[in-house]
């Protein structure tokens, strides 16, 4: 039954960003217009990232349903453009952003007024927990739950300085955007292409303009997000993890590189034949069949293996390509 229309008075703006995944949108759309908070006190908008799926008549039929729901497409792929389109669109004092493969309790908005209302903090967040929607590989262990988690601590209270929030579960007051700017296009996804830290090097800017430079973390702010099937892949594992280390350079201080970016990418490339020889031999040589029964377990908990070899190669390639992209725009300019 569609609610009774009424005048809204903004708090929040819940922004989920989609890309040809209509389905799971349909779900946490309903999660979120269920919420315990007075419709009057958010509202929901959906940014169209070029979908070419049933995304917009999902969002259209909860747009007749429900008055704060709004739709709004954005032509230029990529998940940063649709979050800052989504900023643009936004009428609330705080920003929510929200992951489409999310699963959200009813209290959510309510704990994030209470929140604001208590703390009012510049940016704030809560842990997400890993779920399933279909059946697990052999190898694939319970404790891998972890993997696909952030759980920063037991009790509310703000974080370290290096500490960030997840985006898929991050309020932002919309003011700080209006001093630092936005999310950086060149980070984050972009159509099927993996790409992470977007949400991060925002962050740091934001951070770094503040005078107590601490996001606020909230145990009862919580989010469930998919652990999809394509995920329980190590083909995948090891495309992420490269992903990883290509949003690593960019988020490198420049002062921390090894006398230049040259000299930089020669020591990590020696870096990553020494990681690859010794995760060769760990899997020829010293395998434990009891706790790794599979050899994807060896690669899949081999910290050397994710982030010294796949991450490492991201890493070394971005440290080439990103210089060279940057010389070749100012050569066609």
């Amino acid at each position: 039954m569609a609610k009774d229309k009424q005048q809204i008075v903004i708090g929040l703006s819940v922004i989920i960003c989609t890309y040809n995944r209509a389905d799971l949108l349909k779900n946490v759309l309903q999660d979120v217009c269920q919420q315990t908070l007075a419709d009057s006190e958010f509202e929901i908008i959906v940014v169209d990232n070029h979908s070419t799926d049933q995304t917009r008549a999902v969002v259209e039929s909860f747009c007749q349903r429900y008055p704060n729901v709004r739709y709004c497409f954005e032509a230029q792929q990529g998940l940063s453009h649709a979050r800052n389109r989504g900023w643009r669109e936004a009428r609330g004092e705080y920003l929510a952003y929200l992951d489409d493969d999310c699963q959200v309790p009813t209290q959510w908005l309510a704990v994030a007024k209470e929140i604001i209302e208590q703390q009012a903090p510049i940016v704030f967040g809560g842990p997400y927990y890993a779920f399933y929607n279909s059946a697990k590989p052999d190898w694939w262990k319970d404790d891998y739950d972890a993997y696909h988690s952030m759980i920063y601590a037991d009790t509310a209270g703000y974080l370290e300085p290096y500490q960030d929030i997840h985006g898929g579960n991050l309020f932002i007051q919309q003011s700080i955007l209006q001093k630092v700017g936005a999310f950086n296009p060149q980070l984050g996804m972009s159509g099927q292409q993996l790409g992470y830290g977007e949400e991060t090097e925002l962050q740091m800017r934001i951070f770094k303009a503040l005078p107590s430079p601490r996001a606020y973390y909230e145990p009862r702010l919580y989010v469930d997000h998919l652990v999809a099937a394509k995920k329980m892949n190590i083909g995948w594992v090891i495309r992420a993890n490269i992903a990883h280390g290509r949003a690593k350079y960019h988020l490198c201080p420049r002062s921390s590189m090894r006398f230049g970016i040259v000299i930089n990418c020669l020591w990590r490339f020696v870096e990553l034949l020494k990681n690859i020889i010794i995760v060769f031999f760990s899997l020829v040589f010293k395998k434990n069949r009891s706790k790794h029964p599979y050899w994807q377990n060896d690669l899949y908990e081999s910290h050397r293996f994710r982030e010294g070899c796949c991450g490492m190669w991201g890493f070394i390639y971005e440290c080439v390509m990103a210089p060279l992209s940057a010389i070749i725009a100012k050569i066609r300019w």
